[in-house]
């Protein structure tokens, strides 16, 4: 069979469906990825990465916000890689390859359309921005034409399935729920020798004493970004072995980013580092005490920022959001602290911080849950069956 799957960028395939994409080039099925290449890190990392599988790449430039102009230039893009080839199935990935993937696909004649609904992002939050809920209405307008085009759409989050069922935007039976997932092979509790361990913290400046808390996620307000900055304020003095890590890219020209000169405000605190984009996540992970993800944002119900960590058995700390908090058993594996509260969420990290074995203990616990529910082999083989 041949498979096009629209996405982004190159990147989300690489972090996250490469067990996805294995099986079924393992099935001898021919895939297409069409997307941008993310420039985050060296040119062409990720599309090297996903080319060595064995898959084909096509370029198709991308722009995240909504503009009808550069959305018109997208559809039609998408539409024009479509029919240069006899695709059997197209796969497409978040908002905007969902909507549009799905129209250029059935434009081009190809009836197997499947969607992958991974979280609804900022737009649709409850907000008195009129130009907000006026876009929020348009996208809903578009997902009811996708979404009725469409064979299967595979939700993480059972949240924005049942936002889409009230709304009678598609049908149940067209619905595929899985929990998040993660890969808990590559990321294990001994998948980073301790030297290569020591080598990072004596490349970060860490005395053996220091205890790292690490958030990793895109440097927006909603990912709690405020909040963790805040804890490590209330912290400073009180626990001077407490070092907070915040690893992730620029929100570039989102009305959400975190202005530049904020962060490199903390960057000059003793117990602040900003790393900003990086690849090597299971380094960082690694030498961490505990990872925190205190975000508002409307994420898929089980933030890579928790699943990762998880799984290479730390203590995870988010909030009472329910589109990110999932993966954690409040007193089992970590701590929910209300949304948009530094305080909570610098006394939760303060408890794990005075109580090694408690931390330890919720580390255990995550690793088995991670495991146990978020297994990425079993959930991959599950929508396989599910859309081929």
């Amino acid at each position: 069979m041949k498979i096009a799957i629209v996405c982004s960028y190159d990147f989300s395939i690489a972090w996250s469906l490469e067990i996805f994409i294995k099986k079924l080039l393992k099935e001898n099925h021919i895939i297409t990825v069409i997307s941008d290449v993310h420039d985050g890190h060296t040119k062409n990392f990720y599309l090297d990465t996903i080319t060595k599988w064995g898959v084909n790449h096509e370029f198709l430039k991308t722009y995240r916000f909504f503009s009808p102009f550069e959305d018109i230039k997208y559809l039609y893009g998408i539409y024009r890689l479509l029919t240069k080839n006899n695709y059997d199935l197209v796969i497409n990935i978040a908002t905007k390859p969902n909507i549009y993937g799905s129209i250029a696909a059935k434009l081009a004649g190809i009836k197997n359309i499947i969607c992958f609904a991974w979280g609804l992002g900022l737009t649709f939050e409850k907000s008195n921005n009129l130009g907000r809920n006026l876009l929020k209405y348009a996208l809903l307008f578009l997902y009811f034409i996708a979404f009725k085009i469409s064979k299967k759409i595979w939700f993480t989050n059972k949240n924005d399935l049942e936002y889409f069922l009230r709304r009678k935007i598609l049908s149940k039976g067209k619905s595929f729920l899985s929990n998040g997932f993660v890969d808990t092979e590559s990321f294990s509790p001994s998948i980073i020798k301790p030297k290569i361990e020591e080598k990072y913290r004596n490349n970060l400046g860490l005395d053996p004493k220091d205890k790292v808390i690490i958030l990793v996620a895109r440097m927006s307000w909603a990912k709690g970004i405020k909040e963790f900055c805040e804890a490590s304020d209330i912290l400073r003095e009180t626990n001077p072995e407490a070092k907070f890590l915040l690893v992730g890219q620029d929100d570039s020209g989102s009305p959400d980013a975190v202005p530049k000169q904020y962060l490199r405000k903390y960057s000059t605190q003793k117990n602040f580092l900003h790393l900003g984009y990086r690849v090597d996540i299971k380094e960082l992970y690694s030498i961490s005490y505990m990872a925190v993800f205190p975000s508002y944002y409307r994420e898929g119900g089980w933030p890579r920022g928790l699943t990762e960590p998880m799984a290479m058995a730390k203590p995870v700390i988010t909030t009472d959001n329910i589109h990110a908090s999932g993966a954690v058993i409040h007193g089992t594996n970590g701590f929910i602290v209300p949304m948009k509260d530094s305080y909570e969420l610098a006394n939760s990290i303060k408890i794990l911080l005075n109580d090694s074995a408690l931390a330890l203990k919720f580390g255990q616990e995550s690793r088995k849950l991670a495991i146990e529910n978020l297994d990425e082999k079993k959930i991959m083989s599950d929508l396989i069956r599910a859309i081929i």
